[in-house]
């Protein structure tokens, strides 16, 4: 899960958390990654001032989940869940195959 902003990101893990055990699954984390810090400066002028600019930073915050125990009630409630705005979710599956 991504978000610009922190608190909101974490409400949506908080949902997102409850949603899950509520429906059977098991959750490892949420585990905070690496917070990405972007800064860009716009410049005021071209040719006068050219070194005079202002400085626009953006931060964007990264929560790892990981979900055990997958049923279909879990893919039911994960699919309709609704998220507040801002915040991204990627979702990715493993297919663990066992051989003996």
């Amino acid at each position: 899960m991504t978000s610009f902003d922190h608190k909101v990101l974490e409400e949506a893990v908080k949902k997102l958390v409850q949603v899950v055990l509520k429906s059977g699954g098991t959750i490892v984390g949420p585990i905070p990654l690496k917070t990405k810090h972007r800064v860009f400066v716009l410049r005021r002028s071209p040719f006068v001032y050219s070194k005079h600019g202002d400085k626009i930073e953006s931060r964007e915050h990264k929560r790892l989940i990981d979900i055990y125990n997958v049923n279909a009630d879990v893919v039911n409630n994960l699919s309709t869940l609704s998220l507040p705005a801002g915040v991204d979710i990627l979702i990715e599956t493993l297919n663990a195959t066992v051989e003996n």
